[in-house]
C-alpha cells in the first residue's frame, strides 16, 4: 500500500470519529514518520478510546427476565473523553539523525502544531502534529433478545464498502446476560452479570478485538430505572500493510494495545411501553458517555 492508500485510512479513521483532518499533506507526513516504532505510542489514545466505546451502552438496567419472549433494538451513541496525558507520548528520533533523542511528541489527539528535536549541529528532526481531538464519538445498533432460563443474547453489526483500495469496513459483536438475582429470594434488586466481544475490521488493514466481562446491579420502577455496573475489558488492534516510500517497501505489521482495563458506570433510564431511553457514564482509563434510544419489550 503506497503513502496515499495509507492516508486515506486514517482520514476514515478520523471520519469514523466525527473529526476531520487537517490537511491531506499533514497526513502523508504523518504516515511516512510512523511507520515505525513510534506509531503505536501515536495511536493508541484512539485506539483506547475506539474500545472504551464499543464496550458501552451493552445494557440499560440490570434486569433480566427468568422465561418469557422478550425483544429489544437499541441504537446507542458512545463518547469517549480523552484526558489530557494522552495528548503526547515519548517518541524516539530515528534514521540519520543523531544523537538519537527522546521527545514529547503529539499523539493522534494532541497538538497540530507537533514537535521537533534539535541536534547539537542544529538539524532537525520533526514529529508531525495531531488532530487537537477533546473527544471520540460513534454510534452501534443491538439487537437483544431473551429470556431462557434467565438469559439473553445480544448482536452488533454494521457493514459497509469504502472504495476499492480499501474494501470493506465491518463490525461484529456477540454477547449475553445472565440473572443472578433469580437465584436469590426476594432480592430487593436486579443483578445480572455478562459477556461481550466485538470484531471491527478495515480490509486486510486493520483488525481490532474487544472484549468485556461486566456485572451490574439495579433498580427498576414504575418509569424509571437506575443501574451501575463493573467490567473487565480488553482491546487488541492489529494494523498490517505494506509501506511504499520512493523505491523501497516495508512491511509494516503493528499491534497496538489499548489501555482499557476497569471501568465503572453508573446510569438511569426511563420507559415508556415500548419505548425506552436510558444515559450512563462510564469512568475507567478512559471516561465514556453513553446514551440510547430502544424499542422493545
Amino acid at each position: 500500500m503506497n503513502p496515499k492508500k495509507l492516508s486515506g485510512l486514517f482520514i476514515i479513521l478520523i471520519l469514523l470519529s466525527g473529526f476531520a483532518a487537517n490537511s491531506h499533506g499533514q497526513i502523508d507526513a504523518l504516515v511516512e514518520r510512523y511507520a515505525g516504532d513510534n506509531a503505536e505510542g501515536f495511536l493508541k489514545p484512539l485506539i483506547t478510546g475506539f474500545g472504551a466505546n464499543l464496550n458501552s451502552g451493552l445494557y440499560r438496567s440490570a434486569n433480566v427476565p427468568k422465561m418469557g419472549l422478550h425483544f429489544n433494538i437499541a441504537l446507542n451513541a458512545m463518547v469517549a473523553i480523552f484526558p489530557s496525558d494522552q495528548k503526547t507520548f515519548l517518541a524516539t528520533t530515528t534514521g540519520y539523525f543523531t544523537p538519537e533523542q527522546t521527545f514529547d511528541a503529539p499523539t493522534v489527539i494532541g497538538d497540530p502544531k507537533g514537535a521537533t528535536a534539535t541536534s547539537p549541529s542544529g538539524a532537525e528532526y520533526i514529529f508531525p502534529g495531531g488532530y487537537d481531538m477533546k473527544s471520540f464519538l460513534i454510534g452501534a445498533p443491538t439487537l437483544t433478545v431473551g429470556s431462557i432460563f434467565g438469559t439473553e443474547g445480544s448482536i452488533r453489526y454494521f457493514k459497509a464498502r469504502l472504495n476499492e483500495d480499501l474494501g470493506d469496513i465491518s463490525l461484529f459483536g456477540i454477547g449475553g446476560r445472565h440473572s443472578v438475582s433469580q437465584y436469590i429470594p426476594m432480592s430487593p434488586v436486579d443483578i445480572a452479570v455478562g459477556v461481550f466481544f466485538h470484531t471491527f475490521k478495515i480490509s486486510e488493514i486493520v483488525t481490532s478485538k474487544v472484549s468485556t466481562f461486566h456485572a451490574e446491579v439495579g433498580k427498576s420502577f414504575t418509569i424509571a430505572n437506575i443501574y451501575g455496573g463493573l467490567a473487565y475489558e480488553t482491546n487488541n488492534a492489529k494494523i498490517e500493510y505494506t509501506f511504499t516510500g520512493g523505491s523501497e517497501t516495508e512491511e509494516i505489521d503493528l499491534d497496538v494495545k489499548g489501555d482499557n482495563k476497569f471501568r465503572v458506570t453508573l446510569g438511569a433510564g426511563l420507559n415508556f411501553g415500548l419505548f425506552h431511553w436510558n444515559i450512563d457514564y462510564n469512568i475507567g482509563n478512559q471516561h465514556v458517555i453513553n446514551t440510547g434510544i430502544s424499542i422493545g419489550l
